[in-house]
């Protein structure tokens, strides 16, 4: 059984919600790239991850910091702005 287009939309919109609780929990310090792929591993994919922090970073809802080799995420207070 395949799901849904309505449950695909769902399930995106879940781990989407999910990863901004995520990045909000992190408070200042935030979470790095790794620790945020780890955590979804068996679900989405690394680079729909990545797609949808550089789509925050955009709309200015999150923030990247390069520090040893990683990026590191944390939520601005336009977070739970709608568009």
């Amino acid at each position: 059984m395949e799901p849904s287009e309505e449950d695909k939309t769902l399930t995106h919109r879940m781990w989407h919600q999910e990863l901004e609780n995520i990045l909000i929990e992190g408070g200042l310090r935030g979470y790095r790239d790794d620790k945020i792929w780890k955590y979804f591993e068996d679900r989405v994919e690394k680079e729909e991850i990545n797609d949808y922090l550089e789509l925050l970073l955009k709309e200015d809802k999150v923030q990247k910091f390069k520090y040893n080799r990683h990026a590191w995420w944390r939520a601005t207070i336009n977070i739970k702005k709608k568009h």
